[in-house]
C-alpha cells in the first residue's frame, strides 16, 4: 500500500482531491486514493433526500481516520432554494452530526450543486466553517476567496460544450483558458486529465480532481482512477486535502496555516 504524499515545506506544487455526496463507494475511492499516496477530502452528508445511499456513521468514522470529513448539508439540498433560516438548520444539523461522530472540528464545507450566493457563502462562514468549495472548474490555484474554493477537473467525460459553458459561466481568466485549452484537445478521461495536471502544474503550481463514487460506480470508471491516480502519484507535487490550500486576506499561498516559500 502507497504511503501518503508528504505536506512537505518545499512544495511549490500541490495536488487535492475531493469527493461528494458521502456514497458507500466513497470507501473504494479512499482506498484507491492510499494506494497512490493521495490526499483528498469526503462532504458528506446526513443523509440524501434524493434517495442515494450514503454511508453509514462507522464507514464515515473509516474514511475520517485517513482522509478530511466536510460539511454537505443535512438532506444534500440546494441552499438557494430555501430561506435563509432553513439553509441554517441544514447546514448546522449536518456540522454537528459529523463533528459529534468524529469527535473533531469539520472545517470545510461544499456547496450542492455549486449552488449559492453571497447570503449563502456568508452564512457558512458565520456558522464556522473555514473554507467552501464550489464545482468551478478549470483553475490552476485555490483562488482568492476562501468560500468559492474552484476545482480543475471533475472525474467524468463531459463533453467540450460543458466545459465551454462552464469556462464562460464560472468568469473566464487567462488562466482558465490555458486550461480549458488543454482539455479540449481531444483524447479519453484520463488522457485530458493528465494534460490538465501538467498544464495547471506548469502555470500555477494547483491541480484539484473532485467527483462523485456514484457516478464511478454507475460508468464503471474504477480502472480510470486507478490508472490517472497512478500517474499523479510521479508527480514531483505535494498532496494535501482541501483545508491544506487556501488563500489568506493578504492573498499569501498557505498551507495548514504556513506560508509557502
Amino acid at each position: 500500500m502507497g504511503v501518503m504524499k508528504a505536506d512537505f515545506a518545499g512544495a511549490r506544487s500541490l495536488i487535492t482531491t475531493s469527493w461528494d455526496d458521502g456514497h458507500p463507494s466513497d470507501l473504494r475511492v479512499a482506498e484507491l486514493l492510499e494506494k497512490h499516496g493521495i490526499s483528498g477530502t469526503f462532504y458528506v452528508p446526513t443523509r440524501n433526500a434524493e434517495g442515494r445511499k450514503v454511508m453509514q456513521p462507522a464507514e464515515v468514522r473509516q474514511v475520517a481516520r485517513r482522509f478530511e470529513i466536510g460539511g454537505h448539508t443535512r438532506d444534500h439540498v440546494s441552499l438557494t432554494d430555501m430561506s435563509l433560516l432553513e439553509a441554517e438548520d441544514q447546514i448546522v444539523s449536518n456540522k454537528s452530526w459529523l463533528e459529534d461522530l468524529l469527535g473533531q472540528e469539520v472545517s470545510g464545507f461544499a456547496y450542492v450543486r455549486g449552488h449559492h450566493n453571497r447570503m449563502v457563502r456568508q452564512l457558512v462562514r458565520r456558522l464556522g466553517f473555514r473554507y467552501a468549495r464550489t464545482v468551478r472548474n478549470l483553475s490552476a490555484s485555490p483562488g482568492m476567496d476562501r468560500f468559492q474554493m474552484p476545482t480543475t477537473m471533475q472525474f467524468f467525460a463531459h463533453p467540450n460544450a460543458i466545459y465551454l459553458r462552464n469556462c464562460l459561466s464560472g468568469g473566464p481568466s487567462l488562466e482558465r483558458v490555458t486550461v480549458l485549452r488543454a482539455v479540449l484537445g481531444g483524447g479519453d478521461l484520463v488522457t485530458r486529465l493528465t494534460r490538465a495536471a501538467e498544464t495547471c502544474l506548469g502555470i500555477a503550481g494547483h491541480f484539484h480532481l473532485w467527483g462523485h463514487s456514484w457516478e464511478l460506480e454507475e460508468h464503471q470508471l474504477w480502472d480510470d482512477l486507478d490508472r490517472f491516480l497512478g500517474w499523479l502519484e510521479h508527480l514531483p507535487a505535494g498532496s494535501v486535502p482541501n483545508a491544506g490550500w487556501c488563500i489568506d486576506r493578504a492573498g499569501v499561498a498557505t498551507r495548514a496555516g504556513r506560508a509557502l516559500p
